[in-house]
């Protein structure tokens, strides 16, 4: 709940600036997803062969960096610098949007779940899991444009005529990406999850 009050998403925003403005036609536009969902298998197999010991904690600030990544290389081709290096507006959105946030997505939901399953009691498993999963689509799906949404509206002033002031969008997402380096001490270690497991069984 708290990522999704901190951390704004202008996803929206971004797919009718990359449409319009960029030009990107509606089958490059279909390709960045299947891109995107090729590379959300292979952050499935490399959490499974090389994260799932790790700390969740450990996990989630890898996520935390890589939302960092995308949101500056977004704020990057709103203000076009990638032209002034000659990387071509097509590189930079299958990065940006397809590969690293694809896999920050991977980083962020499979060590959450498998911490959800830890954490839920006997005997009500489902109906726990399945609020706290609720909770996390909340966060994602509602919350997080929600409050993109307002920030716009109230401070920005972005609309269909007007995408002047996009840039200003990412830069705040930018600095509110931070924001999720605070929110780490938060979520438990794994000794804290065994203490938890066995007080529960006593």
């Amino acid at each position: 709940m708290l990522d999704g009050l901190t951390n704004p998403s202008f996803q929206d925003f971004f797919f009718y600036f990359i449409l319009n403005e960029l030009g990107v036609s509606k089958f490059l536009f279909a390709m960045i997803f299947l891109v995107g969902y090729v590379f959300a298998v292979f952050g499935v197999v490399l959490y499974e062969t090389c994260l799932k010991e790790k700390e969740v904690r450990f996990i989630l600030m890898l996520n935390v960096i890589a939302n960092i990544f995308t949101t500056f290389l977004n704020l990057a081709l709103a203000m076009r610098w990638n032209q002034e290096i000659d990387v071509n507006d097509y590189v930079l959105i299958f990065v940006t949007d397809a590969s690293v946030g694809t896999l920050a997505m991977a980083f962020q939901n499979l060590p959450v779940q498998a911490l959800f399953a830890k954490i839920c009691p006997k005997s009500i498993e489902g109906s726990l899991f399945a609020l706290l999963t609720s909770f996390t689509n909340l966060d994602t799906l509602v919350l997080q444009p929600m409050i993109g949404a307002w920030i716009n509206y109230e401070f920005v002033g972005v609309n269909k005529d007007d995408m002047s002031k996009y840039s200003t969008l990412c830069l705040i997402a930018f600095c509110c990406s931070f924001i999720g380096f605070a929110l780490l001490p938060l979520i438990p270690l794994k000794k804290d999850i065994r203490s938890y497991q066995r007080n529960r069984r006593k």
